[in-house]
């Protein structure tokens, strides 16, 4: 609650808001930033499927979305990826995107924007993120501030993402529960050379 929004509040004005406008950022935001759980036992469907097929065409209300970031090198050629799914373990659909040459926490960022901004456009109102970077997921739930300038941009464009949902939750899971968003990360990353 109140460390989140003061974490917002400082990052704001450290990207050159007005102290009046960081405030109110950081109070609309604050709401937003969920807590990190535990790591979650939820298991993903083995290989590339998407075990059960894709489900889209229609608003989602409530979705799950697993992101990655790869950066070979770091810096390096790195990618973003993604998996959007219903809470009952349907894929609806996968991403991954070629970022150029960057680091990986600039990568995890990426893929956790391009995720929500999916999410928005498929009508969901309600996400959690799951994520096997630990700094990212307390970064944006407050736990850890900001202080890479190159991250400082990312995160405040997530706080106007995460305005726009009535709830979102971060959950730090270990990489091994990740491996789908890993390989579209690693496929992206790939498209750039």
């Amino acid at each position: 609650g109140l460390a989140a929004g003061a974490t917002w509040k400082a990052a704001a004005r450290d990207a050159g808001l007005s102290e009046e406008r960081a405030a109110a950022f950081g109070e609309s935001v604050a709401k937003f930033a969920g807590a990190v759980n535990a790591p979650m036992e939820f298991g993903l469907p083995d290989g590339e499927g998407t075990g059960g097929g894709v489900v889209s065409g229609r608003p989602h209300d409530e979705i799950v979305i697993y992101t990655d970031g790869a950066s070979k090198g770091n810096p390096g050629p790195a990618g973003a990826g993604g998996v959007i799914l219903t809470p009952a373990g349907e894929t609806i659909e996968e991403f991954k995107e070629d970022l150029g040459k960057t680091t990986n926490n600039v990568a995890e960022y990426e893929a956790v924007r391009l995720g929500l901004v999916r999410a928005l456009a498929l009508g969901a109102r309600r996400v959690t993120v799951r994520l096997d970077s630990e700094l990212v997921s307390f970064q944006l739930t407050g736990v850890y501030k900001v202080k890479d300038t190159k991250l400082i941009d990312r995160y405040l464009e997530i706080g106007k993402l995460l305005s726009r949902l009535e709830s979102v939750k971060f959950e730090a899971i270990p990489r091994e529960k990740n491996a789908r968003a890993d390989k579209l990360a690693q496929a992206g990353a790939r498209l750039g050379r």
